[in-house]
């Protein structure tokens, strides 16, 4: 009995006094946490070239990891922001479609969908836009000519008023100097 209960205190001192080991990551998962902290930075500081050749560095030199899918679908969000003048939405889907195409559990795995449906239809919606680009040319000459017009019409009419007074104060301006010479010298 005695032995039962060394063995039953020796085991709740061990597990009692057992600290659990904190998990230390990987030094791929400490440089792409790293990468994606300092690609966002410059992301929002508009300096996405710099972003893109980060993410895609990490991902050139970490093949396969989750880091370097995670920079693909990062890539792939840089790119469709509108702020970027260098982004494209035809290699946003690109991304995304790559970033989709693994087989691993993707965290971003529903957002990367959403976004590609949103680049491809964004990149159809430019297209078709720019096959259109005569007509539409067209109606925004159209409203300025529209609004060249009213303005002509507006100044016209403020000419024309200015106009008339001019011509009635010009009459006035005869009538008295008529009377002022008819008027004899002495004689009210």
């Amino acid at each position: 009995m005695r032995i039962g209960r060394l063995v039953l205190l020796a085991s709740a001192v061990m597990f009692g006094c057992a600290h659990p080991r904190a998990v230390e990551p990987v030094p791929a998962d400490v440089a792409w946490l790293h990468t994606l902290d300092s690609a966002q930075r410059l992301a929002a500081k508009t300096q996405y070239a710099s972003a893109d050749s980060m993410l895609a560095m990490f991902a050139r030199n970490e093949p396969g990891s989750l880091g370097a899918h995670e920079a693909i679908f990062w890539r792939g969000v840089f790119l469709l922001d509108p702020a970027n003048k260098g982004g494209s939405r035809h290699e946003a889907f690109s991304a995304f479609e790559g970033y989709l195409s693994s087989t691993d559990p993707l965290p971003h795995r529903t957002e990367a969908t959403v976004l590609r449906h949103l680049s491809r239809v964004l990149d159809s919606l430019s297209q078709s836009r720019s096959m259109d680009s005569v007509p539409a040319m067209h109606l925004v000459v159209s409203d300025d000519s529209l609004k060249s017009n009213a303005r002509d019409q507006e100044v016209s009419g403020m000419l024309k008023t200015l106009q008339d007074s001019l011509n009635k104060t010009t009459a006035e301006l005869e009538r008295i100097k008529k009377r002022l010479t008819t008027t004899t010298p002495g004689k009210p």
